[in-house]
């Protein structure tokens, strides 16, 4: 048999199978009819350059012919390109994405076939990195910024399911972080200073892309068929629901433990199972209690409710896990150590007391003459749009003035669901699918655990992912 030559699109080195990264650079190789796609043109796009793989299809960076604006396109694989049912499955990822239209997810803007027969789609071009760059760099994220990042992410699954649809493959893989400048304000504790706390801007935070809804189920759509159907075990292994390891039926509980697995390694920096071999994490899934995150670590503090809020997330049966992402949601707002938004300041302990009160809160005291701070009373929660994006949606905030406000987001689907038209808010291109770059690693390089992990879980994903999904295509041509 003659082995496949593949290419470092980096480097341009060559190499036989089974080689799969670049000795030099780290880069994945690809084969020629990846390599070969560079610089040609399908339906309005030119594709530039090679920004990752997925199971199905290759992403690439683009720009469209005319505009020249830039895309990330996604290209589905020569190989599945003529399965009737492999092109089901790989535009279930556009229409998911496309009926959805949330800031917190990719949006899909186009999708076609090219002269030569392939399949694509096309999605708005994101510049940041993903959540397992991150977690393969710093090996784990601090409370505030993962309980941050959590709400985010809930609260694009809380549109997708009011969509009825079910993500189903959460994973640091899908989760795309964008690094933006806030302009809310944030209180923090201060052990042993003059002030017991103080008042500072956000500075950076990470704007949270969710990526890749290709094995999403469409809760109601009956022809969504045989590709998820009951008995087929489809995701990746160290973040499946126990009822999708067996095979069973799925609904939007099912993401919510696997989003209870993702703020759990964001945390501690390991998820609760991790095997050599995919069927002993799903037997962990199915059988094994959840290590509590409290104490597993002396330098992680953990508060009681974010322990709490996390192993309930992670219950057995899906009955005892938070119904929906609103529940989550608001179990997550209970979640900190010494830091909360200046909105919150209510809930840390001692900061009503010193005269920190949240901007509604104070505009009402100076109305009531102190009634509200004495009382502990507190508004009613309210469904926001979206956690990052609700203040500047809803307010019209002085521009000159650091307030509990929202950073201004880019992205042209901002634009989309606001009804006013809010000051800072500006059209710009975002970024690719499912993106596997190299990243050049300096101070916080991982550490040679952390890599080996992190190529475990990839190995034992990739394996079993492909074999699922041929069988899925094979089933069906």
């Amino acid at each position: 048999m003659t082995k496949v030559e593949l290419v470092c699109p980096q480097c341009g080195r060559r190499y036989a199978e089974p080689a799969d990264r670049c000795s030099v650079d780290g880069c994945p190789l690809y084969g020629p009819e990846v390599m070969q796609r560079l610089g040609t043109t399908i339906g309005n796009y030119k594709i530039h350059h090679i920004l990752g793989e997925g199971g199905m299809g290759v992403v690439s960076r683009g720009g469209h012919v005319m505009l020249s604006k830039p895309v990330a396109i996604k290209i589905l694989h020569d190989r599945f390109a003529r399965r009737e049912g492999a092109v089901d499955q790989f535009l279930r990822e556009a229409r998911a994405a496309s009926r959805i239209r949330h800031p917190h997810i990719v949006d899909v803007t186009d999708f076609g076939s090219g002269s030569d027969g392939s399949v694509y789609f096309v999605m708005e071009y994101l510049e940041g990195e993903s959540l397992e760059d991150v977690l393969g760099r710093d090996h784990r994220i601090d409370l505030f910024d993962s309980i941050n990042i959590a709400r985010q992410i809930a609260n694009a699954l809380a549109a997708a399911h009011d969509n009825e649809i079910v993500h189903l493959d959460l994973k640091p893989e899908n989760v795309f972080l964008i690094n933006q400048t806030g302009r809310r304000r944030i209180v923090r504790r201060v052990d042993g200073g003059e002030q017991p706390f103080i008042v500072e801007p956000e500075g950076k935070f990470d704007f949270v892309k969710l990526l890749d809804f290709g094995v999403a189920r469409f809760l109601r759509d009956q022809t969504a068929g045989r590709s998820t159907r009951s008995g087929m075990v489809f995701g990746t292994p160290h973040y499946m629901s126990p009822e999708q390891a067996r095979g069973q039926k799925v609904d939007a509980r099912s993401d919510v433990y696997s989003l209870g697995i993702l703020l759990y390694e964001m945390i501690l920096g390991d998820v609760p199972f991790d095997y050599e071999s995919a069927s002993d994490i799903l037997n962990a899934h199915v059988s094994s209690e959840v290590p509590p995150l409290k104490g597993q670590s002396p330098d992680v503090l953990v508060d009681d409710n974010t322990n709490e809020t996390v192993l309930r997330c992670l219950k057995k049966s899906p009955k005892d896990r938070y119904q929906t992402m609103d529940e989550l949601m608001v179990a997550l707002s209970d979640c900190f150590t010494d830091r909360v938004f200046l909105r919150d300041a209510h809930k840390l302990p001692g900061a009503v007391e010193a005269g920190i009160l949240p901007p509604s809160w104070a505009e009402r005291q100076q109305q009531d003459g102190g009634a509200l701070a004495a009382t502990g009373a507190e508004a009613s929660p309210v469904r926001r749009l979206t956690d990052e994006l609700s203040e500047l949606f809803h307010q019209e905030p002085d521009a000159g003035s650091l307030d509990d406000t929202t950073p201004t987001v880019e992205s042209a689907s901002v634009a989309d669901l606001t009804q006013p038209k809010s000051t800072g808010a500006a059209s710009a291109a975002a970024g690719p699918g499912r993106v596997r770059r190299p990243t050049s690693r300096g101070v916080g390089q991982p550490t040679e655990t952390d890599a080996s992990s992190t190529e475990r879980k990839r190995r034992i994903t990739e394996t079993m992912v492909s074999k699922s999904k041929e069988s899925r295509t094979e089933n069906s041509s």
